[in-house]
């Protein structure tokens, strides 16, 4: 699958994979990580939801830390954004409809290429 064709769950499964984030699944149309407990404990872990495509508070933490630069679209062009991840000399690149998914496509590209397994059953 195209990592330029990843949007929502599919999309934050990726980006969860990307950033080695602990059990990514996705059920009910929803991506979901494992949460360690605060004591530790791993029969305590919990379940959450994770949208870096839809939420800039989990969003942000991975473009600060990636350094993810994100530009709009020419004006008059079609309303989207680039997503501009460093990789040695030159850039990996990755647009979409938000400045958000353009960014998460550009991190799930850094790492994996341009392509990425059909992952679409992974409940």
């Amino acid at each position: 699958m195209r990592v330029s064709d990843l949007e929502g769950a599919l999309l934050d499964y990726w980006v969860a994979r990307a950033d080695n984030l602990p059990k990514p699944r996705v059920d009910d149309g929803f991506c979901w990580i494992e949460e360690p407990a605060c004591d530790g404990d791993p029969e305590g872990a919990l379940e959450a939801a994770f949208a870096p495509s839809t939420d800039w508070a989990q969003c942000g933490p991975i473009i600060e830390r990636a350094r993810i630069h994100l530009v709009p679209a020419a004006a008059g062009e079609q309303a989207t954004w680039t997503g501009s991840v460093p990789a040695g000399t030159g850039t990996i690149e990755q647009t979409g409809a938000t400045p958000l998914i353009a960014a998460m496509r550009a991190f799930v590209a850094s790492h994996f290429g341009d392509t990425v397994a059909d992952q679409s059953n992974t409940a």
